[in-house]
């Protein structure tokens, strides 16, 4: 009896292992396969940078923010200008793809994220002090800025990161 007893005991282990091999064979077969595919999903992830291409003046669509209207913005005091203000005017021009494919498509991206995007210039006025409004150099300056920002903005939560907006028109009159 007592040998019976040893022979199902080691028919189970035996059972255990034959199993627990066949699934570490099934997951081998499984990595091989799908190796190549995770390779390729760690470069799009990596891949951090804005992608640029050449865009022709008939693939850009023109928006304007705050309803094309000028806006008010308070400015960062200074002490001898402490409660300096700007009007500003902002409007975009975006990619929309070879004969407009996209246009659609950045429409909407650009509704979706409209009050992020007119935020970002609240927030950005509101670190400018007068006298650096002020200066010569400060519109172009802002226009690269306020881009990069916005371009953030609208790549956001995406893994292929793409430059949307090309150009930035800025019209800013400190007072």
């Amino acid at each position: 009896m007592y040998r019976l007893e040893k022979k199902g005991v080691y028919t189970v282990l035996l059972s255990i292992i034959a199993v627990l091999s066949l699934a570490l064979a099934v997951l081998i077969i499984f990595l091989f396969i799908s190796y190549p595919n995770m390779k390729n999903q760690k470069a799009t992830v990596v891949s951090t940078e804005i992608s640029d291409r050449y865009v022709a003046d008939d693939e850009l669509a023109e928006f304007k923010l705050f309803g094309g209207e000028e806006k008010v913005f308070a400015l960062k005091d200074e002490p001898d200008r402490p409660d300096s203000i700007a009007l500003v005017s902002i409007s975009i021009k975006c990619d929309v793809g070879e004969k407009r494919k996209n246009e659609e498509r950045i429409n909407n991206l650009i509704s979706l994220y409209k009050s992020e995007l007119e935020q970002a210039v609240g927030d950005y006025f509101a670190n400018i002090t007068y006298t650096e409004a002020k200066a010569p150099e400060f519109r172009s300056k802002a226009r690269e800025e306020l881009m990069e920002i916005f371009n953030n903005i609208l790549n956001e939560n995406k893994q292929a990161k793409q430059k949307i907006i090309y150009k930035v028109m800025l019209n800013i009159l400190p007072q």
